[in-house]
């Protein structure tokens, strides 16, 4: 029997970019708790009749038009990176970003990367307990996968 290869929740980091030349990517600590991503398409269809018999219904095919990436995180408020957050959300700015799965290549580490804007932030509180933050980030553009070594 072969064994899954699984990948710990900590192991699935979301590194954003400095900017700077080189890049450093960092996995800022607001995303803490959960953390995950989608990947979806827009598309098109069309039906294809029967020539045979246009009587019977015909078949669907399906065009993809646009792909995107969606990243979701959050956990505990850490307090001191909600305004670096809060900035990136109340502008128009794409940052690079890595979704990284942090094993060897072996294991299918490696990352997704592309440009990303901050799409969705939000605080939740309830008396006495602690802030939680969830921010959802959107792909501009072209993502790409680089393996692991």
């Amino acid at each position: 029997m072969a064994a899954v290869k699984t990948l710990v929740g900590h192991k699935l980091l979301i590194q954003i970019g400095d900017g700077a030349t080189p890049e450093v990517f960092t996995h800022d600590c607001l995303i803490n708790g959960d953390r995950g991503f989608t990947f979806s398409s827009d598309s098109s269809e069309s039906v294809t009749p029967d020539c045979d018999d246009p009587t019977l219904p015909g078949w669907k095919e399906l065009f993809k038009e646009a792909l995107s990436l969606e990243v979701s995180g959050g956990g505990k408020l850490h307090t001191t990176s909600e305004e670096v957050w809060f900035n990136w959300f109340n502008s128009d700015t794409a940052k690079n970003v890595r979704i990284k799965k942090d094993v060897t290549g072996a294991l299918g580490g490696g990352y997704y990367s592309c440009a990303m804007k901050l799409t969705g932030f939000s605080v939740t509180s309830s008396r006495k307990e602690t802030s939680e933050v969830d921010v959802t980030l959107q792909s501009h553009g072209t993502v790409t996968w680089v393996d692991n070594a």
